[in-house]
């Protein structure tokens, strides 16, 4: 009996076991069969329609994003209120970079990739389709072709923009929309078109819910226009360096990923030291709609000062969120400050770092932490070198046989899979932000093109491929000039116009299809940065990155390895930049670009970088001219020591001539004095003394000069109080005669022996001409000396007053030449204290409190007790 319960369990637990398998095998293939990656819980389910409003599962019509998502959200009002559909078309008639743009926009404007331009020459608007639509989510300038404005692209988890860029080229412009749904199961595409999957609707003709994929944009959807976002930290990051498709990768280097570059797929130079990550933003989890938000979205809006009334500093009225998500401005944070008179709404949409972060809690190691947030924007220093290359030049004034450009690109060595990636360093530019300037980095693009006609517009492509190539190949007149080594064929190096010969053949050319008057011409656009931002020790701290001779803010960029027709090229102030530099060549016959940081609009006055040479010359030229007439001066004394006959021992007598205070005093001056023209100079010249930390000489500096004015303020205090101010006060009676008498005392009589003019008595102990340079140094040169530093040390703390005082470029040159002033006194000062009846005589007094002064009873009728050594 046991033996046969021992038999019918075992094949019943199999079968069990055989039972619950195969369940589970039948659910997840089940599973499997579904594309559809998740259910959304929020988005209610919704009837996917076509134009006429009709569900595409009973017609079988191509989806219309606008009655589709109209149903619910207004979808006319986030059309019309999108500058992703808009893109250049409301800026048409507004000035333009260049003449012959209509806009600055995607829609009308230039860039030097493409070369096409939007104009009845060449560029109409199906060909604007095919070229730019892979940026372009739909709707504005496109809208009346049946191309609507996307809301797939941005808003499915999983969209096609491959297919969806493939109906557009195909000229299939209404099944765009209906092509983004090509990964979600709702529609396969299939030798008739694209096909409804009638399993993803239900009986109403709704979506089922496991089909429905709405969301937030995340950063790949955002990546899919405007460069490469890479999520997935554990897989490594590869990517074409020369993607046309990645445009602001392309145009700047910038790619969003939070993998550390070392991880990376790539061929990076020095890659293993580089631990860092591409973007601390995206290694934290920061998303690009976190930054880049709705601009009406209630959780993130802020009332502009313009329209808050003053008693409320903070207003809890927000728009209802049924409100919002019923129109919601498709106009985001930092979108463009191109649109700010078009959609007002950007005019307060301004988004800086430190709208997010305190940079006086996190930056309390750096002297004047918000002078430099004023004058800096962040990314300069928290982007200080783009990993990725990013393009240099472009040069259409030639073209490859595919009918392409001459590209380059700085930050990569060598082509294809084996290039080596070297990143580069941005070029620094002042930035408008509003009324204020900032210093900015940022890439520089060169083109080269032909112009031709009174408007100087480029020509079109097709009549520069005429120009060019017979069948695909370069025709037969070029290639007898332009092969220089003459091996029957024009090589990379030869394809560049660098005579008059070549630059006349291709306008002859030209002019023989119609082109009169054909003429290279050139532009330098500036395109900005704002990721691939880093923190910590990969962020530039230290000062004299930028306090110093070599300057990042002065640091030249080269920005053409060529100058065709040797035209120079015009400067292009877009994305706020303000392009105030020179242009050079340097020695390798590369354009470089100059920028300029001291001259409008900019005009910052850089501590270790700006100096006004003329005021270091003549700063020099007088400390040098006292020291050799000291020297002069002191070598005579000895010669006519040397001469004259030792003179009687004059007759002294002790005296308490200094107190302890005023010794006190004297010395702690002395040393500060010292200390503030030492580091004054390290912080003028910091290259010449590289062993000094800059931040903690500037911090030393502060430090002394609080010290002196205390000091000098005790001292006035005491004189005032004590009488002894009347000490430094020349008296008018007899002044002149007294002051040339001790001169002749100083130019002839100390060389002869002769005895002091004037007696020093404890109620007298200077000298008339002491008198006159005490005068000047405490009522004019060390005044004025606190008060320039005072002004520029509150350059951070009231910008306003340090402005209206002519600002730092006038008040440190004001500075520096005090300074000169003052170290000249100091020679002068030092060497007349060995002008007493010893060498030491008078610093022994300053040191002790007790002088051995001369008495005059001898010569008691032609001295009087109002003079002093030194």
């Amino acid at each position: 009996m046991i033996r046969l319960n021992k038999t019918f369990r075992t094949p019943a637990l199999l079968t069990i076991f055989g039972i619950v398998f195969i369940a589970v095998a039948l659910y997840l293939m089940a599973g499997a069969s579904r594309i559809v990656a998740q259910d959304n819980p929020l988005h209610p389910t919704f009837a996917l329609l076509d134009t006429d409003g009709n569900a595409v599962i009973e017609t079988g019509n191509s989806v219309s994003t606008i009655q589709t998502c109209g149903s619910c959200h207004d979808a006319d009002f986030i059309a019309s209120h999108s500058v992703h559909a808009d893109v250049g078309l409301s800026l048409i008639g507004r000035d333009t970079y260049r003449d012959w743009q209509i806009s600055n926009g995607l829609y009308g404007g230039w860039d030097p990739i493409h070369y096409d331009y939007l104009s009845e020459d060449d560029l109409d608007l199906d060909g604007w389709i095919q070229t730019y639509g892979l940026r372009h989510a739909g709707g504005g300038p496109v809208a009346d072709v049946g191309i609507e404005m996307n809301c797939f692209l941005c808003h499915l988890e999983q969209p096609s923009n491959e297919a969806r860029i493939n109906e557009l080229v195909a000229g299939n412009y209404t099944w765009a929309s209906t092509a983004t749904l090509a990964n979600t199961g709702i529609v396969t595409d299939s030798d008739a078109g694209w096909q409804w999957n009638a399993d993803a609707f239900n009986d109403d003709g709704q979506l089922l819910e496991e089909y429905i994929t709405v969301s937030s944009p995340s950063n790949a959807n955002c990546g899919q226009c405007h460069g490469i976002v890479h999520g997935n930290a554990q897989e490594p990051l590869v990517f074409e360096p020369e993607d046309t498709s990645q445009w602001h990768t392309l145009i700047t280097g910038q790619l969003y990923s939070p993998q550390r570059i070392s991880n990376s797929g790539m061929n990076i130079a020095n890659k293993d030291d580089m631990a860092r990550s591409w973007d601390v933003h995206a290694e934290r989890v920061v998303n690009c709609i976190d930054c880049h938000y709705s601009l009406n979205n209630p959780v993130f809006f802020v009332e502009s000062n313009a329209s808050r009334p003053e008693h409320l500093t903070f207003d809890p009225r927000r728009m209802d969120i049924n409100e919002f998500l019923t129109r919601p401005l498709h106009q985001f944070a930092n979108g463009g400050s191109e649109y700010d008179e078009v959609f007002p709404a950007f005019t307060r949409s301004t988004r800086t770092c430190t709208s997010c972060h305190d940079v006086v809690s996190t930056h309390n190691w750096l002297p004047y932490a918000e002078r430099h947030t004023e004058a800096l924007a962040c990314e300069t220093c928290h982007i200080p070198e783009l990993t990725a290359p990013a393009l240099e030049s472009a040069d259409w004034t030639v073209l490859n046989t595919d009918g392409s450009a001459v590209f380059t690109y700085r930050g990569i060595e060598g082509e294809d899979s084996s290039a080596l990636l070297t990143g580069y360093k941005p070029v620094i530019l002042p930035q408008e932000q509003g009324d204020n300037v900032v210093l900015a980095p940022y890439n520089l693009i060169t083109s080269w093109y032909w112009v031709y006609g009174d408007s100087r517009q480029p020509v079109p492509m097709e009549a520069l491929q005429a120009a060019w190539l017979d069948n695909s190949a370069y025709a037969e007149d070029i290639i007898a000039l332009f092969d220089a080594n003459a091996d029957g064929r024009i090589d990379v190096e030869e394809l560049v116009i660098d005579s008059d010969e070549k630059a006349n053949l291709i306008a002859e050319r030209l002019a023989e299809q119609g082109y009169e008057d054909a003429q290279i011409a050139g532009d330098v656009e500036a395109y900005s940065i704002h990721h691939n931002v880093t923190y910590g020790e990969w962020a530039i701290s230290s000062c004299e990155t930028c306090h110093s001779d070599d300057s990042l803010l002065a640091a030249p960029m080269v920005i053409s390895n060529r100058t065709p027709g040797s035209i120079e090229p015009t400067f292009i102030n877009s994305d706020n930049a303000k392009l105030n530099g020179t242009l050079s060549i340097n020695d390798n016959g590369m354009l470089m670009y100059d920028p300029s940081f001291d001259t409008e609009p900019a005009n910052f006055y850089i501590m270790g970088k700006s100096n006004v040479s003329i005021i270091d010359w003549i700063g020099v030229l007088l400390f040098l001219g006292s020291l050799a007439g000291v020297m002069l001066h002191a070598g005579l004394r000895y010669l006519a020591a040397r001469r004259v006959s030792a003179p009687s021992e004059p007759e002294l007598r002790e005296v308490y001539m200094y107190t302890i205070y005023e010794r006190q005093w004297h010395w702690l001056q002395t040393v500060v004095i010292f200390g503030l023209i030492f580091t004054g100079l390290v912080i003028h010249k910091p290259d010449m003394f590289g062993m000094f930390s800059f931040r903690y000489i500037v911090l030393i500096h502060n430090a002394l000069a609080i010290i002196l004015v205390i000091n000098a303020a005790l001292a006035a205090f005491y004189h005032f109080v004590s009488g002894e101010i009347q000490q430094f006060l020349p008296k008018p009676v007899g002044f002149f005669d007294k002051m040339f008498a001790q001169a002749r005392y100083y130019l002839w009589g100390i060389f002869h022996n002769e005895p002091h003019p004037f007696e020093k008595t404890r109620d007298a102990k200077m000298n008339p001409i002491q008198q006159l340079t005490y005068f000047g140094l405490l009522n004019v040169l060390l005044p004025l000396q606190v008060l320039t530093g005072i002004a520029m040390w509150g350059a951070q703390q009231w910008p306003e007053v340090t402005a209206s005082l002519g600002g730092l470029p006038f008040l440190a040159p004001f500075h520096s030449l005090i300074a000169w002033l003052l170290a000249t006194f100091i020679v002068v000062h030092v060497y007349m204290t060995t002008t007493g009846h010893t060498p030491l005589a008078n610093i022994r007094a300053m040191i002790f409190g007790w002088d051995e002064v001369e008495t005059h009873e001898a010569e008691s009728h032609t001295t009087e007790s109002t003079g002093a050594t030194s």
